[in-house]
């Protein structure tokens, strides 16, 4: 009974975060937008440990094209909750101005979730070559994000599940942290999400696997 449960989480957690890597022969398709950047990552797992992918970044008139590779190195699976870290990293080029640069990536993911909580942090960090485009103020590029989320009720796989999420984000260097509140679908292996920044801000992210 344990083993369900636990392979039951497995299948529903992979939607209900996203996870970098997934089952053996998973495609998926990430795209995350906010009024000012544009992400979307396609991953293909050759193992639930790894996976290869590629990720496209639009922010401040540079657009990013980075092929990376995704790592799980560690999970701890109990009988009714998930703990995940995962590690990426890649090289790509900076597009600006029609000219090009040398970008490399290295991100950092932990995750907690069970079916009704879930805690996810996360920190991406980008060393760019560009001194061009001064909307970019350093060549060292940092996100880190952490969200928090409940569902209110519980709902099977089939089932339209939803999820209230409140995500807080650090941009590049500056002091300010955003907060923003989403609500979450998903079922199956769709799943899609809208935010609302309290700035006015609208945020609309989208998931598949395939």
């Amino acid at each position: 009974m344990r083993l369900l449960a636990a392979t039951i989480l497995l299948f529903i957690g992979t939607l209900a975060i996203a996870h970098p890597t997934s089952y053996k022969g998973a495609t998926g398709i990430m795209s995350y937008n906010t009024p000012t950047t544009n992400e979307l990552l396609l991953t293909y797992s050759l193992s639930h440990r790894f996976a290869l992918a590629t990720t496209y970044l639009r922010d401040s008139s540079s657009e990013f094209y980075i092929p990376r590779a995704n790592f799980l190195l560690a999970r701890w699976n109990e009988h009714d909750s998930q703990a995940n870290i995962y590690l990426s990293g890649g090289s790509g080029w900076e597009k600006f101005n029609n000219k090009t640069y040398s970008a490399h990536l290295a991100e950092l993911i932990a995750d907690w979730e069970s079916r009704k909580y879930y805690v996810y942090l996360e920190h991406q960090y980008l060393r760019r070559n560009n001194i061009d485009n001064n909307l970019l103020a350093t060549q060292d590029y940092n996100h880190s994000k952490a969200r928090f989320g409940i569902a209110p009720f519980l709902a099977e796989f089939d089932e339209l599940n939803v999820w209230a999420i409140l995500q807080f984000d650090k941009h590049l260097n500056n002091t300010q942290i955003e907060a923003t509140p989403f609500l979450r679908f998903y079922i199956r292996n769709v799943l899609w999400e809208i935010g609302a920044g309290f700035n006015g801000s609208f945020n609309f992210n989208f998931m598949i696997h395939l």
